[in-house]
């Protein structure tokens, strides 16, 4: 009886943990492929028994711009919904104040471009492009990329704590 209590537990560390990477976006980028395009930075803190931990990757795609602007033609233009820019850059919300996260993965203030935003949290049912509540919660599992168009440089970070 041990024995299938202890099985049963693995098994679910094992389901949650793979809930963590939901799609592989630390591994597409949102579209973009490392191959394709030239790897600038690159961290990733995942670890542990959680998986807590911050991804971010720096591409430069000033090699095949085209490519990258068909990549984001479906994303949202810039600037950021209030949540991301309270998130990424700091501010206030809701008597909440944020220091942002920007500086950590290394994304500067980008005035042209595009943006990607995905809650993977798994309380979302419906859109997990809507950042509107990501911040209301106990925990984060995102990930957000922006495309520079002045500079084409993408911005990829990613957050699960």
């Amino acid at each position: 009886m041990q024995k299938l209590v202890c099985f049963i537990l693995v098994l679910v560390a094992v389901f949650s943990l793979a809930e963590c990477n939901e799609e592989g976006d630390a591994d597409n980028l949102f579209g973009f492929s490392r191959e394709d395009f030239t790897v600038v930075e690159e961290e990733d803190t995942h670890g542990g028994f959680l998986g807590d931990g911050d991804t971010y990757v720096i591409l430069d795609c000033s090699n095949n711009p085209e490519a990258a602007l068909k990549i984001v033609k479906n994303w949202k233009p810039l600037p950021l919904s209030e949540n991301l820019q309270c998130f990424l850059y700091g501010g206030e919300k809701d008597g909440v104040n944020y220091d942002g996260c920007a500086e950590q993965a290394h994304f500067p203030e980008i005035k042209n471009g595009y943006y990607r935003f995905k809650d993977r949290s798994s309380e979302v049912i419906k859109d997990r492009a809507d950042d509107s509540d990501f911040l209301k919660r106990y925990s984060i599992n995102m990930s957000v990329a922006i495309y520079d168009t002045d500079t084409n440089m993408l911005y990829f970070y990613a957050q699960d704590t």
